[in-house]
């Protein structure tokens, strides 16, 4: 069972797949996402060795996330995320007895890891290919003594390359690339895929991700890291999952989504919920 819990990083994943789209917007179109994530109190995470690690006190975490393409010519697409976030640490977890002279409880609130990118679509016609170049901004909101950020306290450079066909009631798209990350954080190997068919104005989509860290980063995971396993180096994740798209009209749409964790190392193991509504012009 623990295998298919559904974790907010595969929420989130929804937003992932989505920018490694390979079509672009048309020119000066607009798509424009306000979605709400969150990790219901967890106590546990998902362990390096298949086991799990239990945490000293309960954590939670909320993202408030606004996602942005804008059609900067009929291939080019420039993308924003601007994820807000709301963390805490609070009530001791029963079934771990240890404790740290430094943990500490509390909450924390800010911006978490801007994203800007660029994306270009190398062909057009039935068969999509389009190229990405996306830059992270580090987060340095946090509360080291609770183990809590809001982010990645490092810059992150993720070139990818996706492909894609679309039908008229039906699309499918993979994409892949790696990830580099400074501040002593591991780079990582990064994949996905979706597929969707349309019933009337609703999509339902089902889409996969792949973060496979590489390990060859020198920071450590600490003690204080181990207290919320919030941004820690060497997380990675294989993921399945379903996600609905509601097109309300022309302009106004719902998206909802959740997946399962077949792998996964060193994140939160809670239920996770994403829900987002959409404006886009064409």
């Amino acid at each position: 069972m623990r295998h298919f819990l559904i974790l907010l990083w595969s929420c989130l994943a929804m937003v992932s797949v989505q920018a490694q789209s390979p079509w672009s917007r048309s020119k000066a179109g607009i798509y424009a996402q306000l979605g709400y994530h969150t990790i219901p109190t967890y106590t546990s995470l998902f362990g390096t060795n298949g086991a799990d690690i239990e945490l000293i006190r309960e954590v939670s975490e909320q993202t408030i996330q606004f996602y942005g393409e804008y059609g900067v010519s009929n291939r080019t697409t420039a993308v924003v995320s601007l994820p807000y976030r709301f963390n805490e640490r609070g009530a001791r977890n029963p079934d771990n007895n240890l404790m740290f002279a430094q943990e500490d409880t509390g909450s924390i609130s800010g911006l978490g890891n801007i994203s800007l990118a660029v994306r270009h679509q190398l062909r057009t016609g039935k068969m999509a290919m389009a190229g990405a170049l996306r830059l992270e901004l580090p987060a340095d909101k946090s509360k080291p003594s609770a183990g809590l950020r809001t982010g990645f306290d490092a810059v992150t450079i993720n070139p990818t390359f996706s492909i894609g066909m679309g039908f008229s009631r039906a699309y499918w798209s993979s994409f892949g690339g790696v990830t580099f990350r400074t501040n002593n954080y591991s780079h990582s190997l990064n994949a996905g895929a979706e597929g969707g068919l349309r019933a009337g104005p609703v999509w339902v989509v089902l889409f996969s991700e792949l973060v496979l860290p590489l390990e060859n980063g020198s920071r450590t995971l600490t003690p204080l890291d181990a207290l919320t396993g919030l941004y820690v180096n060497d997380q990675g994740w294989l993921s399945a999952g379903i996600k609905g798209i509601w097109e309300i009209n022309r302009f106004w749409g719902v998206v909802v989504s959740g997946a399962g964790a077949a792998w996964a190392k060193n994140v939160p193991k809670r239920p996770g919920l994403s829900a987002a509504v959409y404006f886009k012009w064409d």
